[in-house]
């Protein structure tokens, strides 16, 4: 649930990134939501199940909450990198 609102959040910040650099607002927000989820899902495949299996061993509550919502913040930094390495201005393209 939290990982879903901060996939809407990450949508917002795109498309009104979009809006002041002139891109079309619903492609960016959609481009956002794919690296979000996309990233989310690999991390949920390969990392997640090591995680799991290490915080069961060693009952640390640090990896318990790693397992839960470093998803989060690895989606959350991928989508950011990307909105502020490509989001630039097409006023460039003209020149």
């Amino acid at each position: 649930m939290f990982g879903s609102i901060i996939a809407v959040l990450v949508a917002v910040w795109f498309y009104f990134t979009a809006k002041k650099k002139g891109r079309q607002p619903v492609s960016w927000a959609i481009a956002g939501l794919v690296i979000f989820y996309m990233v989310e899902l690999v991390w949920t495949w390969f990392v997640t199940p090591s995680l799991k299996d290490s915080a069961v061993h060693t009952q640390s509550s640090l990896l318990v909450f790693l397992t839960r919502y470093a998803y989060i913040a690895v989606g959350l930094g991928c989508a950011a990198f990307f909105n502020i390495k490509f989001s630039g201005n097409n006023d460039e393209d003209d020149a």
